[in-house]
């Protein structure tokens, strides 16, 4: 029997891992681990650990370092995540390790499986997200990984010039789809309940993390965000938190002040909707706003807009749907009243149409199932 071990530190990967877990667990040739960590079990971010249906799943909770006030303390986070995953990934000892995305708490992950020789599945890697401290963190872990699942062709190519071999990289399509599909919906009355709130009006979600790219105008670019949509007419903003980037625990602290200070009434601050509720969410608002990649990534599969703002996800692959946009006041304004347009709203239904995606969980979970490890356990660089 193969023990295979996940992590998750956020709603984000957890949702769209998910659907991973539970086709591997069909498999009676595995043996599942799962470590829960990061923002999970952090308060400030709405402990969405309790969330999580870990049923045969041997679990392992890790609390780290969340509250990141700047790089410094990222780093300091970094190190402490390190520390405790090498220390559960020793014990645990897997003979596969699947680790998803971009953050520096899945890289850390990475790094000690790396070191205690442990097989690494990397999923969406060969993305790009410029205006973040992501790019690398994605790009380290692939390097550090025997196995690859990108989510496009384009993504592939971009693996293989990173100099890995092609026959371990498969493209099966996005698991975010299958998590779209199989999400089990929240009425409108069960969200209204659940925000404590009546959906009357337009809505939009909003979620702005950091650039860390440069952390030291979060604040600043916040600011301009907030006074944007404070110009935003007969609109319920629905706020949730950044995540725990640098700067991410200072952001959270100025958007509760900003809301208190200018009393605004229309504007709703949730630290996190978890995964079902918020694609829930996604059915009834008139748009999402921010640069979470969730704007990128799931929103237009429910025939609403995005404004994407600044530079966070530069360089991601991107549909009509979604409305790029500088960090300026009126441009946010404008962008704003473009995805709230009925004409652009038809145009958006129109062209946003679902892929197949039902059977990518299973060819991922017969892949590692199949897959030889051992024969590509000595990483050699892929010369093109």
């Amino acid at each position: 029997m193969k023990r295979i071990c996940f992590i998750t530190t956020s709603r984000a990967d957890f949702g769209t891992l998910n659907e991973l877990i539970k086709e591997v667990i069909k498999h009676k040739s595995f043996l599942v681990q799962l470590i829960i960590s990061g923002n999970h079990n952090s308060k400030i971010f709405g402990k969405t650990e309790k969330e999580i249906n870990a049923k045969n799943c041997l679990v392992k909770k890790i609390s780290v370092r969340s509250k990141n006030k700047n790089s410094k303390s990222v780093a300091k986070s970094f190190s402490e995540c390190v520390n405790k995953f090498s220390n559960t990934l020793h014990n645990l000892s897997p003979d596969i390790f699947v680790v998803f995305g971009d953050r520096y708490e899945m890289l850390a992950a990475a790094l000690s499986a790396y070191i205690l020789r442990i097989p690494i599945v990397h999923i969406a890697g060969g993305e790009k997200t410029a205006g973040s401290t992501d790019e690398g963190f994605r790009h380290s872990i692939s390097k550090l990984s025997a196995l690859h699942f990108p989510t496009m062709n384009i993504y592939k190519k971009r693996l293989i010039q990173l100099g890995e071999n092609p026959k371990t990289i498969f493209n099966f399509g996005s698991l975010n789809l299958l998590k779209i599909k199989n999400n089990k919906y929240l009425t409108k009355l069960q969200l209204e309940k659940k925000l404590k709130t009546k959906f009357s009006t337009n809505k939009l979600i909003v979620t702005y993390h950091p650039e860390t790219i440069n952390d030291k105008k979060c604040i600043r670019n916040l600011s301009i965000v907030l006074d944007a949509l404070k110009k935003i007419k007969n609109t319920t903003m629905i706020i949730t938190s950044p995540n725990a980037d640098a700067q991410g625990i200072v952001m959270i602290r100025y958007i509760i002040k900003y809301i208190k200070k200018y009393k605004l009434k229309n504007f709703l601050f949730i630290k996190s909707l978890g995964s079902s509720a918020y694609l829930s969410l996604l059915r009834f608002v008139d748009g999402v706003v921010g640069n979470s990649s969730s704007g990128i990534s799931e929103v237009p599969f429910f025939n609403i807009g995005t404004v994407n703002i600044g530079d966070r996800q530069q360089g991601r692959f991107m549909v009509s749907s979604i409305v790029n946009c500088p960090v300026s006041k009126i441009s946010i304004i404008r962008s704003i009243h473009k995805i709230l347009n009925n004409n652009f709203k038809k145009q958006i239904r129109k062209n946003n149409k679902m892929e197949n995606s039902s059977k990518v969980a299973k060819k991922i979970a017969k892949k590692l199932l199949y897959f030889n490890f051992k024969k590509y356990k000595k990483k050699i660089f892929y010369d093109l």
